[in-house]
């Protein structure tokens, strides 16, 4: 497919401490308490229940905003048919959620509680738990999901020296960093499951789409980057395999043997040099692996991103391959947390077993500005001193918080949600169809992710502005968060 709707699902880590009093021989102590993750999410999604009366919500940029399994947030990026509105959109995301996070703190203010809170745009917390960064690629459905899963698998797996966050990882007493948080965690190649035996690829057949032509291709083994140029590596890398796997290769010479030990292996190696076994007994590096997919799908590369993509790549290995992992330093997450980690425990004479270092790499994630807008996160203060590349700039980022992007049906139901809660209209939502409920035959379904026209939606928007209510509904009350 030359145009591919695509979308990505971060789901947050959430730290939230509340300031207590109490009475101690006659003095007055405070301390800190930290909340339970329920507790948190529920403060968390205050502003959002408040307003909607929801913790799942669909937003006027064609996003989707909830409170996931486990009680972690999710926000759920609109479709995008170009990369760089995926990276617009998936980091609008971190400030609609950072935005919620500081209109529940306001909120506990008024009530007397002062409290404060970390977000995580991370995929590890430090209890072993893991949550996920999923992308979504619209697909055809010409080839079974066994198809494109066994030719993913070997690049996948690999894919983490190009695109993984980095993990501080502590083995035997000593502390290494790893390529990828996601990594520890994944076991199968599909799965239908998500908690128990994570899988690289989900196999859940959920297409949001004509379920005839297209199927939503549902991976799971990427880790929440903030580097942009990283997110555009991630996702154009990922785009450019399967052109190649619809044009017919199937990258069978390149099939693992093991894949859940390959991807740990692979992730202990910053080198590249990790050699796996494949299934025709052989071994072969990351860089190898790397290699020969990037030679099969450099030809598909045919717009400016897509080549951005292809220099990045090319980057990449070369500075892993001559060791210069500092050629990186400033667009790869893995090795820009590196950098950032070797310079505070030089600075402060730290060997790789001291307990400030895992404290680093958390701090790395944290995405919360703070009500005075100053970055506190290790990877957001780099971002705003300009030590780290950029590709978008923030007031596409604001702009995206409210705006759906205008190629895709995220245009569609953006206008819908708009004019709903303009006309005080009682309506639902989800993916693929919006019903407004006080109209008769007031249903829309759009199975087409692509398609950013349709004469039904203009028509319902002109019946939700002129038509009266067939029943009495209080319809969208209060302003919408976004």
């Amino acid at each position: 497919m030359s145009r591919r709707a695509r979308g990505l699902e971060t789901e947050y880590g959430l730290a939230m401490q509340v300031l207590r009093q109490r009475q101690v021989a006659g003095r007055t102590e405070e301390m800190w308490r930290t909340l339970g993750a329920d507790e948190a999410a529920q403060h968390l999604f205050r502003p959002l229940v408040n307003k909607q009366a929801t913790t799942n919500a669909f937003l006027k940029n064609g996003g989707r905003l909830y409170l996931d399994v486990g009680s972690h947030p999710e926000y759920a990026t609109p479709e995008c048919d170009r990369i760089t509105d995926l990276i617009i959109a998936d980091r609008a995301g971190d400030r609609i959620v950072d935005d919620l996070a500081e209109r529940a703190l306001a909120i506990l203010q008024e009530q007397g509680t002062t409290a404060r809170l970390q977000l995580y745009k991370n995929n590890t917390d430090s209890a072993g738990n893991s949550y996920g960064s999923h992308e979504n690629y619209q697909v055809t459905r010409d080839l079974a999901l066994g198809q494109w899963v066994a030719a993913l698998t070997p690049f996948l797996v690999v894919r983490q020296l190009l695109c993984g966050a980095g993990k501080w990882v502590v083995e035997n007493g000593k502390g290494k960093l790893w390529l990828s948080q996601r990594a520890a965690h994944l076991w199968d190649p599909v799965s239908s499951t998500t908690t128990r035996s994570r899988p690289l690829v989900n196999s859940r057949d959920e297409p949001h789409a004509d379920p005839q032509r297209y199927r939503r291709l549902h991976v799971m083994a990427g880790d929440s980057t903030l580097s942009q140029p990283t997110l555009l590596l991630r996702i154009g890398a990922t785009e450019l395999v399967l052109r190649a796997i619809e044009d017919g290769y199937d990258f069978e010479e390149w099939a693992l043997s093991d894949p859940a030990a390959a991807i740990r292996e692979v992730a202990r190696h910053r080198d590249g040099r990790a050699r796996v076994e494949l299934v025709s007994g052989r071994l072969a590096t990351t860089l190898e692996i790397l290699d020969a997919y990037y030679g099969i799908v450099a030809p598909y590369a045919d717009d400016q991103e897509l080549k951005q993509v292809l220099d990045l790549w090319q980057l990449v290995m070369g500075a892993v391959a001559d060791r210069q992992h500092s050629r990186i330093e400033r667009v790869i997450d893995w090795a820009i947390k590196e950098h950032l980690m070797l310079q505070y425990a030089h600075r402060h004479q730290l060997t790789n077993q001291a307990p400030q270092l895992a404290e680093l790499d958390l701090a790395y994630h944290d995405i919360h500005r703070g009500g005075d807008a100053r970055a506190r996160g290790l990877f957001a203060h780099a971002e705003v001193t300009g030590h780290v590349n950029h590709l978008v700039e923030q007031v596409e980022l604001r702009q995206a918080m409210t705006h759906p992007v205008v190629t895709t049906r995220a245009r569609l139901r953006g206008r819908l949600i708009s004019a709903a809660r303009t006309f005080h209209r009682d309506f639902t939502t989800d993916w693929m169809t919006f019903t407004c409920r006080d109209l008769s035959d007031g249903t829309v379904v759009l199975p087409d992710p692509l398609a950013s026209e349709d004469p039904r939606v203009d028509a319902l928007i002109a019946r939700m502005e002129h038509e009266p209510r067939l029943t009495r509904s209080a319809g969208f009350t209060g302003d919408p968060l976004v």
